[in-house]
């Protein structure tokens, strides 16, 4: 029970990490560092899961499927899916912070 308690940590920081630097790229071509990218990453899933939730789409699913066909790896089926929705929940709230800090 606590093993799989700490692999959802530990995936959701990873995936955090990795959304979050993806959308500090897209948006303001910058690094904020490990700590806040996963930070931000982990709210982006938050927001971009409520998004693709309210417009009943699931991202990635395709994806993970061909990877673990062709090259035989085995990644949760929701994996890609929650990069893609962490990353553009992330890249949403960069943008939002950006009108704020403008002002």
């Amino acid at each position: 029970m606590f093993e799989g308690n700490v692999l959802n940590i530990l995936l959701m920081v990873v995936v955090g990490a990795v959304s979050g630097t993806l959308a500090a790229r897209i948006v303001k071509n910058n690094n904020f560092g490990f700590i806040v990218n996963a930070l931000l990453g982990i709210a982006g899933a938050v927001v971009g899961g409520f998004i693709f939730n309210l417009l009943k789409i699931t991202p990635g699913q395709g994806i993970v499927k061909m990877i673990s066909n062709t090259f035989g790896v085995q990644l949760p089926l929701n994996f890609v899916g929650m990069i893609v929705s962490a990353t553009v929940g992330a890249v949403i709230i960069l943008i939002i912070s950006g009108f704020f800090k403008k002002k």
